[in-house]
């Protein structure tokens, strides 16, 4: 038997096979391109959707409160503090005049030779407090005291000072050589007047208040306090001056005297006056409106691309005259083209400065858009929000956009249900395409045989030809 196609016929089996086969397979070429075609469907309609969840986030940038309740505040006097403000600010101008600055009380040790020279071991307690004039000490009720515990072991001066920063008791230490010794340097780390240091010392050498081994590090500047510390810095609040009223707190960063406004105090500046001007600030109005314009822009033409028709070349786009794509373009074109229900003395968003052009797009006048943030009379964010004082509950422009564009995206929406029409088709392309496969193969099984089977018997009688023309020859006739 004649095990190579061809062999025995000298006919081009492979290739007779190869184009029978293409004639077969065209069935299967067609659902190729088919899936090709759906699958290219499938990214467009995610593309869209793409788009649209991004012109969606921008209209819900909109509906943010915090958008339009923009506050910038400006300290003529730049030197005396830095200003920020919250949503909770009110428009105004203010005289501030900063009296004094907060400090954290920082205390010194004597001298001592060098770093490794051992202390003493013992207790510390930190307790914070304010001095008063009559030589008493108030603990602050905020912050309870804390015992530091100073190893035999561990009880150089470079030791104690890694101890008390490893002991979070609300002070640091360090070590400063000022030319004469080595001095140990703690502070508290809160500033005002209520977090000055009283430190106690529980000498292991059981004398407490002398000024030998631990105990030099005691620390009471009331009366009758053992302090063998020295104040390097006082304990101080600040004081500030606003619209005449004096103002007290511990720390230089003020948040609650003026609601909404935050003042980080730099330099005292007694006697000296600058003004603090609180005031609207419309650049985040003005860079969401911005932000929403380009997202529809983007959105336009996904649309665009995805739905052109090509006259002079004929050539059409993957979604060109899909009813969906062209609802969709049509009620969001519908939406932001429409009068809405007046508000905030607006009642579109060509009042807005935000308009048409030719080819589809926005375009926004920012000067128009300044001027109506601007005007007293008109509210962008009444018009962008719900309607002030309706009872029926009526949505707002940006509410009903919103509304609108979560029925096209959401997961049983206008392009999701889209999409699952597709994937169904893909599926059943997929089974079509697994069955015509295996038919496919049959087919040229079958026919290989078939060849196969032909080649031997043209061998075969070739074979036979061959035998009788030589037994002929072989005659004297």
């Amino acid at each position: 038997m004649v095990s190579s196609a061809g062999i025995g016929s000298g006919l081009d089996i492979d290739g007779i096979i190869s184009q029978l086969m293409a004639i077969e397979k065209r069935p299967l070429t067609q659902l190729n391109n088919k899936k090709a075609e759906q699958q290219a469907q499938l990214s467009a309609f995610g593309s869209l959707k793409s788009s649209l969840s991004s012109f969606q986030d921008s209209v819900q940038e909109l509906a943010k409160p915090s958008v339009f309740n923009g506050f910038k505040a400006t300290l003529v006097d730049t030197e005396m503090a830095t200003v920020s403000t919250s949503s909770s600010a009110a428009a105004g101008a203010h005289d501030i005049e900063v009296q004094s600055i907060a400090q954290s009380q920082k205390i010194k040790s004597e001298a001592f030779a060098s770093t490794d020279t051992i202390i003493g071991n013992g207790t510390l307690t930190i307790a914070f407090g304010t001095y008063n004039g009559d030589g008493t000490f108030t603990a602050n009720a905020e912050k309870a005291a804390k015992t530091i515990t100073i190893d035999p072991a561990k009880s150089t001066l470079a030791d104690i000072r890694d101890t008390i920063n490893d002991a979070n008791a609300g002070i640091t230490a360090s070590i400063v050589n000022d030319g004469s010794g080595n001095r140990l340097v703690i502070a508290s780390k809160d500033s005002g007047l209520a977090n000055a240091l009283k430190i106690t010392v529980d000498d292991a050498d059981g004398n407490h208040t002398d000024n030998a081994g631990l105990s030099k590090l005691a620390f009471d500047a009331s009366t009758g306090g053992v302090t063998n510390m020295t104040e390097t810095v006082a304990a101080k609040n600040a004081v500030m001056v606003i619209d005449g009223i004096t103002v007290q707190k511990s720390s230089n960063t003020i948040d609650d005297a003026l609601e909404g406004v935050t003042l980080n105090l730099l330099k005292a500046e007694p006697g000296t006056t600058s003004t603090l001007t609180v005031e609207k600030d419309n650049s985040s109005v003005e860079a969401a409106v911005k932000a929403f314009v380009t997202a529809y822009n983007g959105l336009e033409k996904t649309i665009t691309n995805l739905s052109r028709y090509d006259s002079t070349t004929d050539q059409a786009s993957i979604l060109t005259g899909d009813s969906t794509v062209r609802m969709v373009q049509f009620r969001v074109r519908a939406m932001l083209s429409d009068n809405q229900l007046t508000a905030g003395g607006i009642n579109s968003l060509s009042e807005l400065g935000i308009s048409f052009q030719k080819d589809g797009t926005l375009a926004l006048d920012s000067t128009k858009l300044s001027a109506v943030l601007a005007d007293p009379e008109k509210s962008v964010s009444e018009f962008f929000g719900d309607i002030p004082g309706d009872t029926t509950s009526t949505p707002g422009f940006i509410s009903r956009l919103d509304q609108l564009i979560e029925g096209m995206t959401r997961s049983d929406g206008l392009i999701e249900s889209r999409i699952d029409g597709i994937d169904s088709v893909i599926k059943t392309i997929d089974k079509r395409t697994e069955s015509l496969e295996y038919r496919l193969e049959e087919i040229e099984k079958n026919l290989r045989t078939q060849y196969t089977a032909l080649d031997t018997m043209i061998a075969s009688m070739t074979q036979t030809s061959n035998y009788l023309q030589q037994q002929l020859a072989s005659l004297n006739i």
